[in-house]
């Protein structure tokens, strides 16, 4: 896929305002910095491809396809943007920048050896982060490792179905003043009484709680996500291409 198509498709991605919500092509030439002509010709490719949907007068939407593309696309860039920023010091609005040039000649086999770079030995540092505690006494937004879920077997069979089990990693959302805690655990989120939260021990994995705080410094890709400012790195750095 050539590298002016993954910036339409990235793009799309970045624009919209919900999943279902089309686009409008003068909005999507004007970001890429092209003529409404040609992106109008470009997206009626693309649809033929399979990769947009196009709506006349309203815009255009990702297909199922063309969503697969573009959030690994996206994925390969908050991957080398953690990797610049965290291990070679370059400030988040120059690493956006980079990653915006590195994610369109990642290879399958360059992303799998960064993706084992970023998660490499998670359980080794969980063993050196810090002391277990219960998870009724721990910060809202750390993130750990479940050492041990101390419940009823019925109860542990339901939170395991939840992605609560040992070993699991989870994020505390919040906990209340009477122990309650929020947790979420892959894809769901847990709200767990003060008692069953203090049964439940963590260990804290402060490598990967700060590599989260990296990403959250990178505001320059979270505001052109959001379409929050006029141009952002990736149009400066990839001009639309025919």
């Amino acid at each position: 896929m050539s590298e002016s198509v993954e910036m339409y498709l990235v793009m799309t991605a970045l624009l919209r305002a919900a999943p279902d919500q089309p686009v409008p092509v003068s909005r999507l030439a004007s970001r890429l910095g092209v003529s409404q002509v040609s992106a109008n010709e470009m997206c009626h490719r693309l649809q033929e491809r399979g990769l947009l949907s196009y709506q006349p007068y309203r815009g255009v939407t990702l297909t199922p396809d063309g969503e697969e593309w573009a959030q690994r696309i996206l994925s390969r860039r908050r991957m080398w943007v953690i990797f610049l920023v965290q291990n070679l010091g370059i400030e988040p609005a120059e690493a956006d920048a980079l990653a915006c040039q590195l994610e369109h000649v990642t290879s399958d086999r360059l992303d799998a050896a960064l993706k084992a770079f970023l998660e490499r030995d998670p359980a080794a540092a969980a063993l050196t982060d810090g002391e277990p505690k219960p998870l009724s006494a721990c910060a809202a937004g750390m993130h750990g490792r479940v050492v041990t879920v101390d419940v009823e077997a019925a109860v542990a069979a339901f939170l395991s179905r939840q992605g609560l089990a040992p070993g699991a990693m989870v994020e505390v959302l919040a906990v209340s003043d009477d122990r309650s805690a929020l947790v979420q655990t892959g894809d769901h989120q847990l709200a767990l009484s003060g008692t069953l939260a203090t049964r439940i021990i963590l260990v804290a994995d402060t490598e990967l709680t700060e590599r989260r705080a990296v990403w959250r410094r990178c505001s320059a890709f979270w505001s052109c996500l959001r379409g929050d400012v006029p141009e952002c790195s990736a149009i400066e750095s990839h001009p639309g291409e025919q």
